[in-house]
Order: structure tokens, then C-alpha cells, then sequence
């Protein structure tokens, strides 16, 4: 089982557009996975603004193991790192 590192910008920008509601439903999953067969060791870190307003794209922006998700939601950042999750007890 791997580390699936996940990512959420904490600019201004991002947090105005719902960043900390994503963190909490993170953090809710991360209690959830105490539950389940084969939990996932999910590292989750509020950084700094990441500077992608700038080129037009719109947030939050979250980044899950790399890859990035603009208009990030909840259920769109759990659907990611569910599935990462399944991958690695595969």
C-alpha cells in the first residue's frame, strides 16, 4: 500500500471557491478508511496559492499523486483518490 499524496490550494482565490469544504471531505474519507478492508495511507497538505488563476482556469485546484484537477469539487477529488486507492490494493 502506497502513500497517495493529495494536494489543495489555499490562495485566496481557491479558498473563496470552496478549497477548505474539499479538505474537509478529505478528512471525512480519511476517517471512513479506518473502517474499510484495505485502507489507503492518504496524505493530504493545504499549500500555498499555486498560481494557475493566472492562466485562465478556474478553481479550486486540487492535485491528486500530480495530476491536476481545476473546478475541483468534492465528490470529483474523492472519485480521484478512490480510485487511485483501488488501484493500489489491487
Amino acid at each position: 500500500m502506497g502513500i497517495i499524496h493529495v494536494e489543495v490550494c489555499a490562495g485566496t482565490h481557491c479558498t473563496m471557491m470552496g478549497a477548505m469544504n474539499i479538505l474537509d471531505a478529505i478528512h471525512s474519507l480519511e476517517e471512513l478508511q479506518h473502517q474499510m478492508e484495505n485502507p489507503c495511507d492518504i496524505r493530504v497538505e493545504a499549500v500555498p496559492c499555486m498560481n494557475l488563476c493566472r492562466e485562465q482556469v478556474h478553481g479550486p485546484f486540487v492535485r491528486v499523486e500530480g495530476e491536476l484537477i481545476s473546478h475541483a469539487e468534492s465528490e470529483s477529488v474523492m472519485a480521484a483518490i478512490m480510485a487511485r486507492c483501488q488501484c493500489r490494493n489491487a
